[in-house]
């Protein structure tokens, strides 16, 4: 299974179309957010606020099951505000070197 999840942003990495009723794909280096995830055979698949897919039975998904191979993305890392935060801390102006040892 994926480590994608709903909510998640991330990038298309494939956007090559592999069933004949793939007419709607996502563009390759484009960024989108999982709106849903769920489990298909031994993979996922993933449904993106962006995009609406093309259904398997025929025009634009109205049954709410089709989706994009979860394996065309891969997740943007965000870090979280308490994360970044954490990186900000004072600096002494002045700090004392150590003393070089001959």
């Amino acid at each position: 299974m994926s480590d994608i999840r709903a909510g998640d942003l991330v990038e298309c990495i494939d956007d090559t179309p592999s069933r004949p009723e793939s007419q709607i794909m996502p563009d390759l280096g484009a960024l989108y957010t999982v709106t849903r995830i769920r489990a298909v055979g031994d993979g996922a698949s993933v449904r993106l606020k962006e995009l609406t897919p093309s259904c398997h039975l025929g025009g634009v998904c109205a049954c709410g099951d089709c989706g994009w191979d979860a394996g065309r993305f891969r997740k943007v890392y965000r870090p979280n505000g308490e994360f970044i935060a954490s990186l900000f801390c004072d600096v002494p102006d002045a700090v004392e070197a150590p003393e070089l040892v001959d």
